[in-house]
């Protein structure tokens, strides 16, 4: 990471879950990728190396579990920090992602001192200096 901010990179089709994200990072020192779109954010990925992905499972284009099944098929992600995001904490679910790879498992709803401190603590990140 020497050298250029961490990017961190929301894949959820939901307005209010985005901007939540966006007010989360608004102060740390981190490139922030959101994509409404699974479509669009595997495009970016596949020239991209992120820190760290926030991926929900419930969206109408695609569901999250199968954009994480071909994340971890590209070299470059078979190691990337991925949290699993949803409204369902179904056991299933759980077992799934930990079987694909996800990092974690998160359930919503989110509060912005969670998303910030598990940024912090997956790439270092550090606070934006004021000025």
């Amino acid at each position: 990471m020497a050298g250029r901010r961490p990017l961190i990179v929301v894949i959820d089709d939901s307005p209010t879950s985005i901007s939540l994200y966006e007010r989360s990072a608004a102060s740390l020192d981190v490139e922030l990728a959101v994509f409404d779109s699974p479509a669009s954010s595997m495009r970016h990925l596949l020239d991209h190396d992120a820190d760290l992905v926030f991926l929900d499972i419930l969206m109408r284009e695609r569901d999250g579990m199968s954009v994480l099944r071909e994340l971890r098929a590209l070299d470059r992600h078979q190691s990337t920090r991925v949290v699993i995001v949803t409204s369902k904490d179904y056991f299933q679910d759980r077992a799934r992602a930990k079987e694909l790879g996800a990092t974690d498992y998160l359930v919503k709803p989110l509060r912005s001192q969670e998303i910030r401190d598990i940024i912090q603590q997956a790439t270092g990140a550090v606070t934006k200096a004021d000025g």
